[in-house]
């Protein structure tokens, strides 16, 4: 069984981390795994294991069908195409309409989508492309759900995020006197950032708050870092937008926020998970609705400032009883082995019926 891997970059995004570990997790368990990226190297390439073959299209034009013939010759060459993100899937879908690509081999689209719960319309082209794939997998109940309300495909399966466990270490000697706060998220407006910074405004002197995130949106960018100099917080709040991976970053940091008005995992969640790391976030996506059962104080219902920092004091002041408690959580509910067993039997499961 050959599997390919399909996106348009590896820069840093939830969904092009999920390829990232889905490839290695598959290539260690020695499965014949590629990874084809439309348009060229980025900044997640080098977290491939270095034994998996890479192909960049370089795709400059999507209307050149020069660069659809090439696909087309890469593409036949494999009998599983698993391919991530719609505008992904609505470039290859192209094949679908001039060769019997989607009738000879396995091609199944998986969505990332985390706008769902607020965006369930979709174009009548891009509805086509789903339902011409040999299945649709998503990473939610939210999104499986919402295929199967709109009749997306006759096979819909569900694969949930996981974060790989790291390497590094979990940081017991963290300062008791200065207490570190991270926020993990690209720079869009659904990240809601200026709530971030009404939190930080009115939260204690003693906490130092650092975000993360990847200039995806600058006029967003700048709108933040105006947000904060009227707020008079620069000296409470450090943003880095050069770093390619976070995990490792995590252990200096007491907890976690995601203030996000939308998302389908959230996957930072589960990365605070996989580092023990206690977090307060908003109550949308499978992984806070998971952890709120467990964890009621992680997760927020409303964006009220005081309800917020209510939860952030307690959290801060019993951190050590919850880092006890994340990491059987984190094994139970995240575990490598059952995503791999999953995926490879969506995978034998719709070869079988070829």
């Amino acid at each position: 069984m050959k599997v390919l891997q399909v996106i348009d970059h590896l820069n840093v995004g939830g969904a092009e981390r999920v390829l990232v570990d889905l490839t290695n997790i598959l290539n260690e368990n020695q499965y014949n795994v590629t990874v084809l990226c439309l348009l060229k190297k980025a900044k997640l390439d080098e977290q491939l294991n270095k034994n998996i073959n890479v192909i960049y299209l370089h795709r400059k034009n999507k209307f050149n069908p020069l660069y659809l013939i090439k696909l087309y010759i890469i593409l036949r060459k494999y009998d599983v195409i698993h391919i991530h993100l719609r505008q992904v899937l609505r470039y290859v879908s192209l094949l679908f309409y001039t060769t019997r690509l989607n009738k000879k081999k396995v091609i199944i689209f998986q969505d990332h989508f985390g706008k769902i719960d607020t965006e369930k319309t979709i174009s009548p082209s891009i509805k086509e492309a789903m339902k011409r794939c040999t299945a649709y997998i998503g990473v939610s109940d939210q999104l499986t759900n919402w295929a199967k309300s709109n009749t997306i495909n006759s096979n819909i399966f569900k694969l949930s995020n996981i974060v790989r466990q790291n390497k590094v270490g979990i940081n017991s000697n963290l300062s008791s006197t200065q207490i570190h706060i991270v926020s993990v998220g690209n720079f869009r407006p659904q990240k809601n950032y200026e709530f971030l910074c009404q939190l930080i405004a009115q939260s204690s002197d003693e906490y130092n708050y650092t975000i993360y995130g990847q200039l995806v949106d600058l006029n967003y960018y700048h709108k933040i870092k105006d947000l904060i100099s009227d707020l008079k917080i620069e000296d409470k709040v450090t943003i880095i937008t050069d770093c390619d991976n976070i995990v490792s970053e995590l252990p200096k940091y007491h907890l976690g926020l995601h203030c996000a008005t939308s998302e389908t995992g959230p996957l930072v969640a589960i990365e605070y998970l996989s580092m023990q790391i206690p977090f307060v976030a908003y109550n949308t996506g499978e992984v806070a609705m998971d952890v709120g059962k467990t964890f009621p104080s992680f997760i927020q219902k409303d964006f009220n400032v005081e309800n917020w920092n209510t939860n952030i004091n307690t959290i801060l002041e019993h951190r050590a009883d919850f880092v006890k408690e994340l990491k059987s959580f984190f094994t139970k509910k995240y575990s490598e082995d059952a995503y791999l067993e999953n995926c490879i039997s969506i995978y034998q499961k719709l070869i079988a019926k070829q």
